[in-house]
């Protein structure tokens, strides 16, 4: 079986190492920050459905829950959804949500994750993933991988995986009518194992791996039958558990320009990108192929890339990150309620010199939006990668990673 590995540089929420905290700004709401960003040892980062698909550098939900409840009361909003942990913790607060992603497996999988399925759809929804097998396998009876996917995949599956991966997206991407929603179910179950299928590292290392052992025939199909039964259980404990009236409100959108009928929120409470620190948009190559996604706007408008940094170098990719995050909260601050609240859990970035401090940027970002600093707590991380070791110009020793709180500057 494939090896699962971490990314560190990426880590977010606070939850994977202690130290130290180090608060700053209005006391009482810093204390609650800190409280929020030390999850307790009993804290399962897998409970309910958020361990259904990986997805690099996720939130803890521990954190994002206990956010939630110390911000304002009302409407959530989260515009750089990733996999949808926020959305998911919201419903639990019997919070109203809208969430935004520019990546479109984020919506596939948020959606998949925020299901209150009954306990017939459940159980629909396993049957119908060994019936896909069973059409899966008459599928490619005789025929060879699509010649597109082969060209652009083939290097990355061997191909039993490959061939199985892809009769089992043929067999699931064309339903109409009620059980539409089973297949699209089940297309989120296989891309949540199609990356450990693969020759990829991990999901937060888009490289292949010089240690990759061979995925026999079957192996793909006992995965995504696994997944199907397991996401089935995990969608019982989140019917129980959810308190929210309706469903959550997903948008395939640029946290920079949401649409005008957003409507009122009370606190956004979002993990916006570490300047880079990733390529987000490649870690899910795999999938866009696969399950015929359009990853246009993914590729086009990710916030603090790592290729950004190596191309235009640190004082650029720096000013284009404020620049960004100035975009994103000036956008949403739009809708934001009187007393609203935005909420930021970020890291300190990277570039081939050593880290680049986010606070200072965020703060600037802040300013530039209309803003300001409510509070903050920081805590001390170990640097990895290129320029580790290196104090940043201006900078701490190492790196850090925030929970910080902003206000419209008016209300500061």
């Amino acid at each position: 079986m494939k090896r699962q590995r971490t990314h560190a540089p990426g880590r977010r929420a606070l939850s994977n190492v202690g130290g130290r905290a180090r608060l700053a700004g209005d006391p009482a709401v810093a204390k609650a920050l800190a409280s929020a960003a030390r999850p307790p040892g009993k804290a399962d980062p897998r409970a309910l459905t958020h361990g259904f698909h990986a997805w690099p550098a996720r939130m803890h939900p521990f954190t994002a829950g206990a956010l939630i409840d110390e911000g304002p009361p009302g409407v959530v909003a989260d515009p750089f959804m990733g996999g949808g942990t926020v959305v998911v913790e919201a419903l639990v607060a019997g919070r109203a949500v809208v969430a935004a992603d520019v990546n479109p497996v984020a919506l596939e999988v948020a959606w998949a994750r925020t299901r209150r399925w009954s306990g017939e759809r459940r159980a629909a929804l396993v049957a119908r993933a060994h019936l896909a097998v069973e059409a899966a396998r008459r599928f490619r009876h005789g025929k060879r991988v699509d010649d597109a996917i082969w060209k652009t995949e083939s290097e990355w599956f061997d191909p039993p995986a490959l061939a199985e991966a892809w009769s089992l997206a043929e067999v699931l991407g064309h339903t109409e009518g009620p059980d539409a929603d089973l297949d699209r179910m089940l297309r989120v179950c296989l891309s949540s194992v199609l990356v450990k299928a693969s020759k990829q590292v991990s999901d937060s290392v888009p490289v292949k791996d010089a240690e990759h052992a061979w995925t026999p025939a079957r192996r793909v199909e006992d995965w995504f039958v696994a997944k199907a039964e397991e996401h089935a259980g995990a969608l019982a404990a989140l019917h129980r558990a959810i308190r929210a009236e309706g469903p959550p409100r997903l948008l395939l959108a640029d946290a920079r320009r949401p649409p005008d009928d957003v409507g009122p929120v009370a606190h956004v409470v979002t993990s916006p990108p570490y300047p880079g620190v990733y390529d987000y948009a490649a870690h899910h190559e795999r999938r866009y192929a696969l399950l015929g996604l359009d990853a246009g706007l993914a590729r086009s408008a990710e916030v603090g890339a790592r290729r950004s940094v190596r191309v235009v170098g640190r004082a650029d990719a720096e000013r284009h990150y404020v620049n960004d995050i100035a975009a994103f909260l000036a956008a949403w601050g739009r809708h934001l309620e009187p007393r609203g609240r935005v909420t930021l859990v970020v890291g300190d970035g990277q570039a081939p010199d050593g880290p680049i401090p986010t606070l200072p940027l965020i703060a600037a970002a802040a300013r530039e939006a209309g803003f300001g600093v409510l509070a903050s707590v920081s805590q001390p991380r170990p640097a990895f990668g290129p320029g580790r070791g290196k104090r940043p110009p201006g900078g701490r020793d190492g790196k850090e990673e925030h929970v910080i709180a902003l206000t419209p500057a008016a209300a500061t």
